[in-house]
């Protein structure tokens, strides 16, 4: 009986372990690579351990027209925020001087709005703040925030150019550091 079952899981063991093997790999390759600068609020950054693609994002853009975001660059970050989120308006200026600082780099940077937030209220915020260097979404439903697994705002995801999620920061932090400009030119290296 226990050899016909281990006949019949066998391929499904073989396959569930090449997946989590896989997922180790990557995931050890950029944690490894950077580990020496993990440190003060890097340490909010959570390694993640899926192996899967995500869906590129079918957002607004501040047109109001329907994009979809490829993985046209080494390395793409997502921030997800609302206008009534005092953390993520909080940290928005310091994520725009990191676009600043990493323009000439192989890193764009979006944020998305989820759920409601008038476009109005979003230009008025970014105007307010002169948030000229990152790029406005709005994803009014929160579809893209749910198929991200995005459980609390602000929440920022890494995604590699094939389009595997790297890790996230949920939370809040200074985008405008040093050790994080560091910690993305480290990823940037690793491929």
């Amino acid at each position: 009986m226990y050899t016909m079952l281990m006949l019949k899981l066998g391929p499904l063991i073989l396959i569930v372990n090449l997946f989590f093997s896989i997922s180790a790999i990557a995931e050890g390759k950029y944690a490894e690579k950077t580990k020496d600068i993990i440190k003060g609020e890097l340490r909010k950054f959570i390694f993640s351990e899926k192996a899967e693609v995500l869906p590129k994002p079918l957002i607004l853009d501040a047109n109001e027209n329907m994009v979809e975001i490829g993985y046209e660059e080494d390395i793409l970050i997502i921030n997800f925020w609302a206008t009534w989120c005092a953390p993520c308006k909080k940290e928005m200026p310091s994520l725009n001087s990191l676009a600043q600082n990493m323009k000439n780099e192989d890193i764009q940077i979006i944020t998305i709005a989820s759920g409601r937030n008038s476009k109005e209220a979003i230009d008025g915020f970014f105007d307010d703040n002169k948030l000229v260097n990152l790029k406005k979404y709005r994803d009014p439903r929160g579809r893209i925030a749910v198929k991200y697994g995005v459980t609390a705002l602000p929440t920022t995801v890494v995604i590699n150019p094939t389009g595997l999620e790297i890790g996230r920061i949920i939370g809040d932090i200074d985008w405008d550091t040093a050790d994080v400009r560091s910690f993305f030119k480290k990823l940037l290296e690793t491929k």
